[in-house]
């Protein structure tokens, strides 16, 4: 054979082999080029077959190709003879490729002659390279995020954590890798609870996120309060393999929502303070008529006690009349102290209607002071709803307060406040305080609920947006329309309890 020209059959054996395979003599001349070389290359066998199987490398491979091969036969120590290894070849097109060359001595061959194979590695260096750039990707993802991200191992140990995780904790990743979560980053009275949420979470093997809060302890020993949302980590036997965990540091934001909570109990506390400062003229006369018929029928007692006859019937109808009007200015009094004492809101089953009545002795002292007639429309068998019931007293006498004022200069016979209850056609309790005044002028419509929005000389603008706020707090509304045939109406509308039944 020329060149060692093999025969048809070993020519298609080596054609239809997948791998690039080339035979070279001793002197590094080509003499066989498969099908797959030539893909591999881009040179067809003819322009490779008879030259030096150096055309194919890169320079620097090229110039100390022949020496290598020199070597090997006056030393017989191989250098690459047997080695498989990562090499660089160059297509006709001058472009390079990675490969995998395992070289091979032909046996028995005089003078020597070699086989090499060569394995494509542009496809591995490619989907490596995808690979980097995604885990270079993720990892800046990790880094950018103002969120901790947290993987743990079934034992709870530290896998993975990101920069944001590492500063909120105030420790380096490789200080962290490793470590037993709770045991480094929970608080100790709070260890035990962490790691039964986290058992219960692998346990139960839901596909659903958890999401919990809870206190993790900084280097500097004070603690922050994260909000977690934990998913499961999927092995491929369907197991959980690990907890993947985002956390939000939320220590700052619900100390604002507790400090914005406290100003607005202490602005509800000030509005129903100014209320009563308002109210104060009514509620001393309505003190007054009790206290003036005690200290009369005191009298009276004294004056019977002190003629002759029998007077013990007469005696005992003054006594009892000071007992009641004694305990009316004792319920006027109770009624003050409830409303303007400063406290944290309770919300209790209350009855709606009984709540109005309640408030009654209240409203009508400032009514009858202003020659103004307050009526109850109340509907029987509403149910009972969660509220805090000097926060919505506060918005009735609110409510109630502002109607009075706006008859102010009205004819006395058509100065009438109306207070109804009822259902709405969704289920919702529904109060209404309905005046025959004038009503809202046009030009505070749109900013009738905001702060300071007021139409008052001495007023303050703050009672309907605080009123809003506290029926919204309890998941409710408050609005307003006109009274027909004139006047106000200011609506309440409260959710009822729903079945929890289908």
């Amino acid at each position: 054979m020329i060149f060692g020209t093999p025969s048809f059959e070993l020519q298609a054996l080596l054609d239809a082999a997948v791998d690039a395979v080339i035979l070279i003599d001793s002197h590094g001349r080509v003499e066989v080029f498969n099908h797959a070389a030539e893909r591999l290359f881009g040179y067809d066998a003819a322009d490779v077959v008879g030259r030096n199987v150096t055309m194919l490398m890169v320079d620097k491979d090229r110039t100390t190709h022949d020496a290598y091969l020199e070597r090997y036969h006056r030393t017989g120590v191989p250098h690459i003879i047997g080695i498989g290894r990562e090499v660089r070849g160059r297509r006709k097109d001058g472009s390079v490729f990675l490969a995998i060359l395992s070289v091979g001595r032909i046996a028995n061959a005089v003078p020597p002659r070699y086989v090499g194979f060569l394995q494509d590695l542009t496809l591995r260096e490619q989907a490596l390279a995808a690979v980097v750039r995604e885990r270079d990707r993720a990892n800046r993802y990790l880094e950018a995020v103002q969120t901790i991200l947290l993987a743990l191992s079934i034992e709870g140990r530290i896998t993975l954590i990101n920069r944001k995780g590492c500063e909120v904790l105030g420790r380096e990743e490789n200080e962290l890798i490793g470590l037993n979560w709770f045991d480094c980053a929970l608080p100790g009275n709070e260890r035990d609870a962490g790691m039964a949420r986290f058992r219960e979470f692998l346990v139960t093997g839901s596909n659903r996120p958890y999401y919990s809060e809870s206190r993790i302890q900084v280097r500097d020993g004070t603690r922050r309060l994260i909000a977690w949302r934990y998913v499961a980590v999927a092995d491929p036997d369907g197991g959980i393999s690990g907890i993947l965990c985002s956390g939000d540091d939320v220590t700052d934001a619900r100390r604002a929502e507790a400090e914005a909570r406290e100003s607005r109990e202490q602005m509800m506390h000030v509005s129903r303070l100014a209320t009563m400062g308002e109210m104060a003229a009514g509620i001393s006369h309505e003190l007054n008529q009790p206290l003036a018929a005690i200290t009369t029928y005191a009298q009276a007692a004294r004056r019977l006690l002190g003629a002759s006859g029998d007077a013990d019937e007469d005696v005992s109808d003054a006594l009892e009349q000071i007992a009641a009007q004694a305990l009316r200015a004792g319920e006027i009094i109770r009624r003050l102290r409830s409303l303007v004492r400063n406290r944290e809101s309770q919300r209790e089953s209350t009855q709606i209607n009984a709540l109005i009545q309640e408030l009654g002795t209240l409203t009508r002292a400032d009514a009858r002071l202003h020659d103004v007639r307050v009526t109850l429309e109340l509907m029987e068998g509403l149910p009972s709803l969660e509220l805090d019931s000097i926060q919505i007293q506060q918005v009735l006498l609110n409510l109630v307060r502002n109607a009075v004022q706006s008859l102010q200069h009205s004819e006395s016979s058509e100065r009438e406040v109306v207070i109804s209850t009822g259902l709405s056609a969704d289920g919702d309790v529904e109060i209404r305080v309905c005046d025959t005044g004038s009503g809202v002028s046009s030009d505070m419509l749109d900013r009738l609920f905001l702060p300071f929005a007021t139409t008052k000389i001495d007023g303050t603008g703050l009672g309907l947006a605080i009123s809003r706020s506290i029926i919204e707090a309890h998941k409710g509304k408050l609005s307003y329309e006109g009274n027909i045939p004139r006047g106000a109406c200011f609506s309440i509308r409260l959710p009822t309890p729903r079945d929890p039944r289908p």
